[in-house]
């Protein structure tokens, strides 16, 4: 039975674990709710294939551990083993989780019901390593039913900008097409 604890306390026990890239989900009803608190410091955070993660604070004897806890409320189809669990990291010891990665992204991704800047980061990421290192505006708009000025407004989300620096990405020229920047 996989456990997670934390200041030498249980916060969630269970032997039905999802292994998502190496981290283990445990479903919300094996986790002591007493423990967890809603983590109002810590904004959501985005995944091009499994999407928004929301984070919880573990609290054990009034000591605090901040944002050691995530969910994905409203996961992607691709990864909806995850749906109503829970992950731990921040020293929160993870005891007999099964061993391996477990589930990781389908290569190549695929776009599902994405759109917009959701859909811009996945493509993003997806076509890294594009012959050529351009997308014309056509295939963005394809591939992401962004166009001119809704092209130009998504390209100011910060996921796009993390998502556009971390895989090398620019936007250039009119029509706006996408570069590789290296």
């Amino acid at each position: 039975m996989a456990k997670a604890i934390w200041n030498g306390v249980t916060i969630a026990e269970s032997d039905d674990i999802a292994l998502v890239e190496g981290n283990a989900y445990f479903p919300m009803a094996a986790v002591n709710q007493d423990y967890l608190r809603k983590s109002v410091d810590t904004k959501q955070t985005f995944c091009h294939w499994k999407g928004f993660a929301s984070y919880f604070d573990v609290v054990v004897d009034g000591d605090e551990n901040v944002a050691a806890a995530w969910t994905y409320e409203a996961p992607y189809e691709e990864s909806m083993v995850i749906d109503e669990r829970i992950a731990f990291w921040k020293g929160v010891e993870i005891l007999d989780k099964p061993e391996g990665i477990g589930l990781i992204e389908i290569e190549p991704s695929q776009r599902g019901e994405r759109s917009g800047w959701e859909a811009l980061c996945w493509l993003m990421r997806s076509q890294r390593d594009i012959e050529g290192g351009v997308m014309s505006a056509q295939f963005i708009r394809d591939n992401t039913d962004l166009d001119g000025g809704a092209l130009q407004a998504a390209w100011q989300e910060s996921y796009v900008q993390h998502y556009a620096a971390r895989y090398k990405w620019r936007l250039e020229g009119d029509p706006a097409q996408l570069e590789k920047t290296e």
